[in-house]
């Protein structure tokens, strides 16, 4: 599904007359999804307006499309959500020779991503299967890097693409770490966690949280502790059970050392502050004296501005995507 190598595959098919007909009809449906409907439908994916007219243009080529095509079309879709709904549906007593039956399936149909991390988390969350959650995060990570690559352009922008490789491979990591975490394997959960903290910059919760419990497990309290207390300063949306389980976790260890819950209390609330202050002073250090670079843009009339001609004037630059 919007793929290159799809795309470079249909176009030589086009070339061949007992296959062009349909060969236009599946570019037409591939770029229709690039110009209308990509939007949303995998993290980072944005619509291609210029692929709009050339979609019609394949539908067009393709002449009536037969009704074999679209029931194939069809088909393909609700293979797919029929496979992620048979994971969903997956019973709590559910073997493990089951929910490898039912996510292998899904994986055949179409091996994107989030197919590999959903499957995976359901696993840990079950604390099941693990040598298969290892698996589903090695190959996970080859696939992902494929999908973004094979997808590029939907990203609109080459730092995006590695952003994206990056998250998928932190992402994986942390899935193999806390699958070594839980089989008892310290030393190797410990390596994959501090990857996927390094490619997410310390900046994902739920690693985080892993971490904290990680070093809980070693004894190291400090570590644990801030870890815990990164966690508390995150500002990330529908994370409030992972917070509260950082405080439980942080008033724990500091009653082992005799603080009363009043004084946890107060101690938690001047670190927190301290962490956001570090934070805000972190991010105004790394743009504070920089010169902003030369560019040359257009204002909404369509004339072009050149930033250099405004040295030494306050100038707001507001950045936002209009695709």
């Amino acid at each position: 599904m919007r793929t290159k190598s799809a795309e470079q595959a249909l176009i030589a098919a086009t070339k061949t007359p007992v296959t062009a007909a349909e060969a236009h009809y599946w570019l037409g449906r591939i770029y229709d999804f690039k110009g209308n409907k990509a939007e949303g439908a995998f993290p980072g994916f944005h619509e291609e307006v210029s692929y709009r007219a050339r979609a019609e243009a394949e539908f067009k080529a393709a002449g009536t499309p037969r009704p074999e095509w679209i029931a194939e079309a069809e088909a393909a879709e609700n293979a797919l959500k029929a496979a992620d709904a048979a994971i969903a549906k997956l019973p709590a007593d559910a073997s493990p020779s089951e929910m490898r039956a039912a996510i292998e399936a899904r994986i055949k149909l179409r091996p994107d991503p989030m197919v590999y991390t959903a499957s995976a988390n359901l696993l840990l969350a079950r604390n099941a299967d693990l040598p298969f959650v290892l698996r589903l995060a090695a190959d996970g990570k080859i696939a992902a890097e494929r999908f973004i690559r094979e997808n590029e352009s939907s990203y609109k922008l080459d730092g995006k693409v590695q952003a994206s490789i990056d998250r998928n491979a932190a992402a994986f990591a942390d899935i193999a770490g806390w699958a070594l975490f839980l089989q008892g394997d310290l030393a190797g959960a410990e390596a994959r966690l501090a990857e996927a903290a390094r490619l997410f910059r310390n900046n994902d919760i739920n690693n985080q949280l892993r971490l904290g419990e990680l070093s809980a497990r070693k004894g190291d309290n400090a570590a644990a502790e801030e870890h815990y207390l990164n966690v508390m300063s995150l500002a990330v949306p529908d994370t409030a059970q992972q917070r509260a389980k950082a405080q439980i976790a942080l008033f724990t260890l500091r009653a082992k050392t005799g603080e009363s819950f009043d004084e946890s209390k107060s101690w938690l609330a001047e670190m927190l502050e301290r962490k956001r202050e570090q934070r805000k002073n972190a991010v105004l250090s790394n743009m504070q004296g920089r010169q902003v670079p030369a560019l040359v843009l257009k204002d909404l009339q369509g004339n072009k501005v050149d930033l250099r001609a405004e040295r030494g004037n306050v100038v707001l630059l507001n950045f936002f995507a209009a695709w």
